[in-house]
């Protein structure tokens, strides 16, 4: 082994080429967590009980307690719905993501 294969190897041994993940590191984005508090919140301004809503939409209390409790995941039309129940428009967008 020549003497420049030496000196090239001893120079490589003090490289370190472990990889550096430098991407800032993203909170899971939770939509349904989102919907779930956007209902609740706008019913609760409107000061509609889950019943009125429900009358109001035509989406049944049952699937408004489902949808602000977690356990239901409404369409887009049905959120629709709701949305027009409570004088609102629905708007659905993408956007970047926090960091």
């Amino acid at each position: 082994m020549s003497d420049f294969q030496k000196l090239l190897d001893q120079a490589l041994e003090k490289v370190n080429l472990t990889p550096v993940d430098d991407t800032p590191e993203m909170e899971e984005y939770d939509i349904d967590a989102e919907v779930r508090d956007l209902v609740i919140s706008a019913r609760s301004a409107a000061n509609l009980t889950q019943k009125q809503l429900a009358q109001r939409s035509g989406v049944s209390q049952a699937n408004i307690s489902k949808i602000e409790n977690g356990n239901y995941q409404p369409s887009l039309s049905t959120l629709k719905r709701i949305a027009g129940a409570l004088g609102k428009r629905l708007v659905v967008s993408f956007e970047d993501p926090e960091v």
